[in-house]
């Protein structure tokens, strides 16, 4: 998989075209639908089950489009077979499953702005593992991402923090979201030649096995997926619509135009959250959300208006 750079696709003709950035808005609308999704089934769908068959359905869509490549080069995917059990466990178990677990206890409206931060930890995590150079903008853009993170954590009141009062569901979203973070700076190591639906696949797969003695070991102990509309209805949506049409469509927009100018996906992503979470959940905007709102955005767009770039999927 390739890396792109703010200008990757700026000679392309269709990079300067509309379809790329309604591709971008697309995504984000139903990207932000997860959050909702995650927080209106919390109790009912237990988050191991969730995120098990999210990646079944998800398998099952991609594999007519993505089981030619990965039998083409299963050789190469053999090779590298420890890169990709990493990455699935990174984004199956580890990044989506703690989400889903950790909206049990917190709201759509608090993971969505602390999710946002996404491309500010792949940046400071692409400089940890690899020593990617930070420039001043990169390095204030995620100081003010870390403190629009820090004031949804606190609830905006700092003295939380000191008396180690902050919110359990907004951690583990901040945990996954460094999880996620960690997979995308991962995909550098993935071949060129494994293209993205068969990545995809070979990821969703793992993700299964990984997944499966958990999901196994959750409807025994815990409690098992419901059958009923509702749940068979939101599974779909999420395997389907989430898991490949949103981050189908991401990918092919960064390819477009270069992962700088799709990261506004995440601005828009964390806006439509918002918005959701208001109208369909009940939930409260308070004055912190709109602050830390307001610096995580400024933050991440700080950051990628950089030369530098940053490469990852949803």
């Amino acid at each position: 998989m390739r890396k792109f750079s703010a200008d990757a696709a700026s000679d392309d003709p269709s990079a300067r075209s509309a379809l790329p950035y309604a591709m971008i808005i697309t995504a984000a609308m139903i990207l932000a639908s997860n959050h909702i999704i995650a927080r209106y089934l919390n109790g009912v769908v237990p988050p191991i089950g969730l995120v098990f068959w999210r990646m079944v359905i998800g398998s099952i869509i991609l594999l007519p489009f993505a089981a030619r490549g990965v039998v083409i080069h299963r050789q190469l995917i053999r090779t590298h077979w420890r890169l990709f059990v990493v990455m699935a466990c990174l984004f199956v178990p580890l990044g989506n499953g703690m989400i889903y677990a950790a909206y049990n206890f917190t709201t759509a409206l608090n993971g969505g702005v602390v999710s946002t931060a996404q491309p500010a930890l792949t940046v400071l995590l692409s400089w940890l593992l690899f020593r990617d150079l930070i420039n001043w903008k990169q390095g204030a853009g995620i100081v003010i991402a870390a403190l629009g993170v820090l004031i949804i954590i606190t609830r905006g009141v700092p003295t939380n923090l000191l008396a180690f009062q902050p919110n359990g569901g907004d951690l583990l979203i901040l945990l996954a979201t460094v999880f996620i973070a960690l997979h995308n700076v991962l995909l550098r190591r993935v071949p060129k030649q494994v293209g993205t639906f068969t990545f995809m696949l070979v990821i969703q797969l793992i993700g299964v096995v990984i997944t499966l003695p958990l999901y196994v070991a959750e409807s025994i102990f815990i409690r098992p997926v419901p059958v009923n509309l509702v749940t068979i209805t939101s599974l779909l949506w999420v395997g389907i619509a989430i898991t490949t049409v949103a981050v189908g469509l991401t990918n092919t927009a960064v390819r477009l135009i270069g992962a700088n100018k799709a990261s506004m996906g995440n601005y828009v992503r964390s806006l439509f959250t918002a918005f959701l979470a208001i109208m369909l959940l009940g939930e409260e905007l308070h004055l912190f959300h709109a602050v830390a709102l307001t610096l995580v955005i400024g933050g991440v767009y700080l950051m990628t208006r950089s030369r530098a770039y940053v490469t990852g999927v949803d």
